[in-house]
């Protein structure tokens, strides 16, 4: 009992960091939610029935596409800023949030729905003016800013997702 509220401690400060670097990226954020959700689930937070091995691989495998793209990523953008990580990240969230609302299969929607919005409503602010709406920049800044974000946030929803249902069935049982 004592190891597994020490797996939970860890993970949630590695969701937090994740949080961090999803919107100040200096490193890829994919990798602390990671290694939260696989602490959730050594540590029984995760059960196997709603987290399958075979979801674990495709976020295991998400995980390290990301961290391969982030080679090969440009450093920022034109103007030499990265303030589109703020708008997506906080978007992303926001949908991540939303999904944990609607219900658990809904996660994964939410953060995409949440990134692109918040692509969107960077692209018509004055630093974002240079990507343009269905445009080969638009496509090229979703790939470079976006997808890591929706693999990060995603995964720490799944982690979130899981520490709310722990706290739910531990203090709010009734027993009936």
């Amino acid at each position: 009992m004592t190891f597994s509220i020490v797996l939970l401690i860890i993970a949630s400060l590695l969701i937090v960091a994740a949080f961090v670097l999803t919107v100040k990226p200096r490193w890829v954020a994919a990798v602390p939610a990671w290694g939260a959700m696989l602490l959730l689930y050594w540590g029984g937070y995760i059960q196997p029935t709603t987290l399958p091995m075979w979801k674990l691989a495709m976020w295991t495998l998400a995980t390290a596409i990301v961290v391969a793209l982030r080679r090969y990523q440009p450093t920022g953008e034109p103007d030499g800023r990265n303030t589109g990580n703020l708008y997506i990240g906080l978007a992303a969230v926001v949908g991540a949030l939303l999904g944990i609302v609607m219900g658990p299969n809904y996660v994964l929607l939410g953060t995409i729905v949440g990134a692109v919005v918040g692509l969107m409503a960077y692209s018509r602010t004055p630093h974002g003016k240079w990507i343009k709406f269905a445009s080969s920049t638009f496509i090229q800044y979703f790939c470079a800013r976006c997808l890591p974000a929706i693999v990060a946030v995603a995964i720490m929803g799944i982690g979130v997702e899981s520490i709310l249902f722990y706290i739910r069935t531990c203090f709010f049982y009734s027993g009936v």
